[in-house]
Formats: structure tokens, sequence, C-alpha cells
């Protein structure tokens, strides 16, 4: 095999049928020429997952959380652009490895991209993300029914793209450290590193052309949501290094 040129990397725990699922379906849509698919299973209490897996799986020594799970992966991945996606997501059509890796191919300021994510009945769950008129992350288009609507067919700048099925240079990958653990168990690291690509002079995308699945749950039910997003505010809205895209309020996180 040759060298790969996407590394598409399924942070693990726990519920193994999703994992074997999005694993068995990410294979059957893209060359393995082109995308190699590594599992990293962050010591999930309900299996070992290179012994349910294979060897495409790695197992970390004790649970490092979403960020830190994530970074250990990157380590062993060899492709030029890393794709991260959550175990809960699953592509419907092949193909889609060789049309995101166009997008970084034909914008050399490309850094970060996003997919269309799709609710299980079809509606938009995420299409990129903007900023409100008090700096807050909200989801253009959520809940929409129709994906094909113009101003969000198109591939396009965004300001931030969910981590669920985020892409990134590698070598804008290794500039930033990969996502900032200070995150811990998840939430708001996969936009500070949008925000902190954008401060490297590089892009954040959305490419409709690559549509998944993402069998969501609700954002704000962990105690980690509130406190990341304090940690979010400090770091990037108080400072004003994040400015709003729109003047109206979109989501309750501080405002």
């Amino acid at each position: 095999m040759s060298t790969p040129r996407l590394s598409v990397i399924i942070p693990a725990y726990n519920h193994l049928e999703k994992v074997t699922r999005c694993l068995r379906l990410v294979r059957e849509t893209t060359d393995p020429e082109l995308t190699e698919v590594l599992v990293q299973d962050d010591s999930s209490t309900e299996y070992n997952g290179p012994l349910s897996l294979g060897p495409c799986c790695e197992r970390t020594n004790y649970n490092l959380g979403f960020a830190g799970n994530c970074n250990q992966a990157a380590k062993r991945a060899k492709g030029e652009v890393l794709f991260f996606l959550n175990q809960d997501c699953y592509p419907t059509a092949a193909g889609w490895d060789a049309t995101l890796l166009a997008l970084f191919d034909s914008h050399g300021k490309v850094g970060v991209v996003g997919p269309t994510l799709l609710f299980p009945d079809g509606k938009v769950q995420s299409v990129g993300g903007l900023f409100d008129g008090a700096g807050q992350p909200f989801h253009e288009a959520l809940g929409y029914g129709n994906p094909d609507w113009e101003p969000i067919s198109k591939a396009r700048k965004v300001s931030w793209v969910t981590g669920a099925a985020l892409a990134v240079r590698r070598g804008l990958w290794n500039m930033l450290g990969g996502f900032d653990t200070a995150y811990g168990r998840g939430y708001f690291e996969d936009v500070s590193l949008c925000v902190r690509a954008q401060l490297e002079g590089y892009e954040v995308w959305h490419e409709p052309r690559v549509r998944l699945v993402h069998e969501v749950g609700s954002t704000g039910g962990s105690p980690s949501f509130a406190v990341n997003a304090r940690l979010f505010k400090r770091q990037f809205v108080d400072t004003k290094i994040v400015e709003p895209d729109v003047p109206a309020i979109k989501v309750r996180f501080w405002a």
C-alpha cells in the first residue's frame, strides 16, 4: 500500500456497535490507496479495542478524554490530512475521501474542513458555524429540512466546524499542538482549534459534497459544557480575538 493521503481517526469510547459500524462504513466508502482508518480506544470499560477491532485500533493506558485521545491517535497517523470522526457518525456514499482532499488541494490556505452532518431523519445537524452577537458559536441552518438549500450547498468559508467530523492539515495540526487538552472531557476544543488556525492565517471551510449522518445527542448535557464555555469565552471572546459574525443572540451559553 502507498502512503495514504488521508487518515480517518475514530476516537472510541464504549458503544462497540457504533464504533464497528463507523469503521465498516468508512472502509466501504473510501479508497484504501488514498485513506487509512484508525480507531483510538480511550480505555473503554466495555471492551478492549485492539482485541475487538484488530491492528487498526490502539488503546490508551488510561482515559484521556476527547482532546487527549485524538492527540494520541494523531501521532501514529500517516496522512497529510487528519480527519477526526465521531464513533456515532457514518458515511452513506462512496468517494467522499477524494472529494474532501480535493478541497484542500484547490485552496492552499484551507486549513480545516467540515462536511455536512445530517441527523438520522435527514435534517441538517451541522454545515459549519458562526459566532453570534455575544461571540457564542452557533450552527448555521440547524434543523433545516433541506441540506440542498442554496446558501449551504456550495463550499464556503465558515468560522468554525464541529469536532464530530473535522479534517485538518497535518502541518497545521502539528503547528497548533493538536486539540487544547485544557478542554478536558470535551466541548469547545474544536472551536478553539478553528480560531487558532485562523490566527495562523489559515481558513476554515464547509464542504457540502461530503455528507455523513451523525446520531448526535444534546450538546449541553455535560457539566464540561458549561465549564468549557467559560474557558473559551475567557480565551477568545473577552480578549476580542473572536468577533461576532451576526448581531443577533443565537444561543444561550453565556449571553
